[in-house]
């Protein structure tokens, strides 16, 4: 049997211990009033107040529209109104027209959107196919069809605009509707260099609020709760929006400023992996018998 939402209760400031004697009927009385009602539905959330002068407030609030109401009858009313549903409705039609998942609905399960930087400048970004088992990449939709109807490999030609030998300028990945969330949802894996290796940071959007969680274990936590996080964000640019191009597109700034940070490290790697040039008074020393304790 599903359980009603956590029920909060507060006593008004309740921070220091009653030394009444009778405390414990009045944590008694508290706990029975904790009880959620048998007409409010599951799912809902209940929160009961205690004012000082013992004045008690319910709060009954729906988790689709967040609409609160104080009694019995405004909870019925708006039951009854079909509210709820018209709301949930209408999430699944925005589902349906999302504009990512509208235009892939041609890509199988198993298969990754790879998103590369590349052009003369480095300022495009393209998008490959990625089979998860095999790994073949394509880099069209055609290319996917041929190969899923006669296992015909396409060449992979960018004509020289993005190299795919290497995975330095791998921007991310993206997976539509992941196994482990209801169909719509985004997950996008970015990829960013720090000192020692290169790591991808994972991200999951949610489609109906377009808030994006930074863990598989946030975005199901706030399925079952309804709650967003503080640490869900809604992001300038959404996934939709970023990724929604056909095969190339300009690269936004931020991804270019991500991509200059990425240069700017592998740069100062080199640098710093390479020997240092001796000096002609090095020289000189050297030839001569002379050590250094610290280098000039």
């Amino acid at each position: 049997m599903s359980e009603k939402s956590v029920t909060e209760i507060s006593d008004d400031e309740q921070g220091e211990e009653s030394t009444m004697p009778n405390q414990k009927k009045d944590k008694e009385d508290i706990e029975a009033l904790a009880q959620a009602p048998d007409w409010l539905p599951d799912g809902w959330v209940m929160e009961v107040y205690r004012q000082e002068d013992g004045i008690i407030n319910r709060f009954y609030t729906s988790p689709v529209s967040d609409h609160t109401f104080t009694t019995e009858k405004e909870v019925l009313d708006y039951l009854f109104s079909g509210e709820d549903e018209d709301i949930l409705k209408l999430r699944e039609e925005s589902v349906a027209d999302n504009t990512l998942q509208k235009a892939h609905q041609w890509l199988p399960k198993g298969w990754v959107m790879e998103i590369r930087a590349g052009g003369e400048k480095m300022d495009k970004m393209y998008k490959f196919y990625v089979h998860s088992e095999t790994g073949v990449r394509l880099v069209s939709k055609e290319d996917v069809l041929l190969y899923l109807c006669d296992a015909e490999i396409s060449e992979c030609d960018t004509k020289g605009q993005c190299d795919t030998s290497s995975e330095d300028n791998i921007l991310a990945k993206v997976v539509l509707n992941p196994s482990e969330l209801p169909d719509g949802w985004v997950k996008e894996e970015v990829f960013r260099k720090t000192k020692k290796r290169v790591r991808g940071d994972l991200n999951y959007t949610d489609p109906t609020t377009g808030y994006t969680f930074p863990s598989l274990k946030a975005a199901l936590r706030y399925l079952k709760t309804q709650k967003i996080p503080k640490s869900a964000i809604i992001q300038e640019t959404s996934v939709h929006d970023l990724y929604s191009f056909d095969k190339s597109a300009d690269l936004p700034e931020r991804l270019r400023k991500r991509l200059a940070a990425m240069a700017k490290h592998d740069q100062k790697l080199m640098t710093s992996s390479q020997p240092r040039e001796i000096s002609k008074i090095e020289q000189y020393h050297s030839a001569n018998g002379c050590k250094f304790l610290l280098p000039i």
